[in-house]
């Protein structure tokens, strides 16, 4: 994907997740307005892995891991490079229960670069 439409609601996704955190009152309102972005870059650049990284990330904070992990499972098999992926896929998946995937996927993440465009779920790891 190139620098285009896609990226723009990619930084756009970005900023409102960003903002959901400084605001948790509007949380769920920036979210999903976060999620509608990230789906319509999806659509718009199916081949493309990093629209997917960014929608599993949103997922995850919104509390849909299932469907955050099938997300980013698509990611993976379109070759993403970016530790995003795998480390919100490890969110993903630890908090479905599966454990031993999850450290998997982190410490694949950790062999990796984050790429500028994605971003990582949040996780508290003493949540678990």
């Amino acid at each position: 994907m190139s620098a285009s439409v896609p990226d723009d609601r990619l930084a756009q996704a970005k900023a409102l997740v960003m903002a959901a955190f400084r605001e948790p009152q509007r949380a769920d309102a920036l979210l999903a307005e976060a999620e509608a972005l990230v789906r319509a870059a999806a659509r718009a650049a199916p081949a493309d892995p990093r629209p997917l990284t960014c929608l599993g990330a949103v997922l995850c904070d919104r509390g849909h891991y299932r469907r955050a992990a099938a997300a980013l499972r698509r990611a993976v098999r379109l070759q993403s490079d970016d530790r995003s992926t795998y480390f919100n896929l490890g969110v993903a998946l630890l908090n479905v229960g599966q454990q031993a995937e999850a450290m998997a996927a982190f410490r694949h993440a950790a062999s990796l670069r984050a790429a500028p465009i994605s971003w990582t779920a949040y996780f508290d790891p003493h949540a678990q």
